[in-house]
């Protein structure tokens, strides 16, 4: 578990230096005011925060980190790409599909550049 004192680590709510973490699911946050925006948030999320597959879970931040990405939002743009995750989310048999995917360049570009936010590589963080 990250220290508190870690510089990657901050608030869910705000982004800013975190002191505290939420008794229910351990999120970082900094102040009242953003615990109980937290708390506001949808049940889901502290449910999905308490699942046993933590080293498969993506941190809070990185997905604030995809949500805010430019090069994901142009991406997404393309309508092609668009109805290949429309299908593979509606899919039936998820593994087909995705090995389907993966063969459309189109869909490898937005995997890698998911890939590059969620786990950057060494020489990108310094």
């Amino acid at each position: 578990m990250a220290s508190l004192n870690s510089s990657a680590v901050v608030c869910v709510i705000c982004l800013e230096k975190p002191k505290y973490r939420c008794p229910a699911c351990r999120v970082p946050y900094c102040s009242v005011g953003c615990f109980r925006k937290h708390k506001d948030d949808d049940d889901s999320i502290a449910d999905f925060l308490n699942s046993d597959e933590e080293e498969d879970r993506v941190s809070l931040q990185n997905l604030k980190n995809l949500g805010e990405s430019a090069a994901l939002r142009s991406l997404l743009l393309n309508p092609h790409l668009r109805q290949l995750m429309v299908s593979l989310d509606q899919g039936d048999n998820k593994e087909k599909l995705m090995r389907a995917c993966m063969q459309e360049p189109l869909f490898v570009e937005f995997a890698d550049c998911c890939l590059r936010i969620v786990e950057p590589s060494q020489d990108e963080d310094s």
